[in-house]
């Protein structure tokens, strides 16, 4: 494309379509039981309260997931220092609003209205987005910190991490050490459960062709682990797409989502301490 082009396009979109999308977050976030803020930068003290889930609605949400694909970099990231700027807790950012639109990335993805590499763009700027939130993220879940550790990490060699930062940040939420690799490549995953004693490894499977070497990595861990008694945790879009296929794992858990993770982890643990 043109590059005159290009540029007429992108000021077309700041000029109509963002200041649209940022009257529609305004407008709905004075409404809601946020309060109010006067700093918008994206490392802001937020809300203690957590919002409802209905806090923007699908429309809304759409919007913003388009910033994300069709537009000049820094859009995305406006329209999540709008939603701050009006009180939106860093809870409901990362918790809520960033996994739904992940969702319908991989939601478009399968119904073939995105192509892979508008995907792996969008898949891009959120984990940048999570990675530009961490701080403050982290930072707020200090007080529920446990003396539980868990290493969170892709199947080695993923090309995206965007699921296990998800999933991260719903352990660290609920109040476990969360560590993740260095990289995802297979040696930073056995330096990390070799150098600290962790309760549990967590690895998340994308294709078939990870599928077929998860025994193999399963076991490889294990004798590596720091902890003899490390538990297995196995999820990601593979197995939310085809369960069934997991049958054969040899893992302790294994879960469809960060919620359902932590529900059944925190189950396993009981049993092992009612049965120790």
């Amino acid at each position: 494309m043109d590059s005159l082009v290009k540029k007429e396009l992108i000021r077309e979109v700041f000029s109509t379509q963002l200041p649209r999308l940022v009257q529609e977050i305004e407008r709905k976030v004075d409404k809601s039981p946020f309060g109010s803020s006067s700093n918008g930068s994206w490392h802001q003290k937020s809300s203690n309260h957590r919002p409802h889930k209905d806090t923007l609605d699908e429309k809304e949400i759409n919007r913003i997931t388009q910033l994300l694909l069709d537009t000049e970099e820094g859009a995305f990231e406006l329209a999540i220092t709008v939603l701050k700027t009006h009180g939106a807790s860093i809870n409901y950012i990362v918790l809520e609003l960033i996994p739904e639109i992940a969702k319908k990335l991989g939601k478009e993805w399968e119904d073939d209205t995105l192509s892979f590499a508008e995907v792996s763009i969008g898949v891009g700027k959120l984990e940048r987005a999570i990675h530009k939130l961490d701080y403050l993220f982290q930072a707020s879940q200090l007080e529920k910190r446990q003396n539980k550790s868990i290493v969170i990490s892709p199947f080695p060699d993923s090309q995206h991490s965007l699921g296990t930062l998800i999933l991260s940040n719903f352990f660290t939420h609920s109040g476990w050490q969360v560590y993740r690799p260095a990289n995802n490549g297979l040696h930073s995953i056995i330096h990390e459960i070799e150098s600290k004693h962790h309760h549990v490894l967590a690895i998340s499977i994308s294709t078939y062709e990870q599928l077929q070497e998860l025994p193999g990595l399963i076991q490889l861990l294990k004798e590596k682990s720091n902890n003899p008694q490390i538990i297995v945790l196995i999820g990601g879009p593979l197995y939310n797409k085809s369960p069934e296929k997991f049958n054969h794992i040899q893992a302790d858990v294994k879960a469809f989502t960060p919620e359902e993770s932590v529900q059944k982890l925190d189950q396993h643990l009981s049993l092992i301490e009612k049965n120790t």
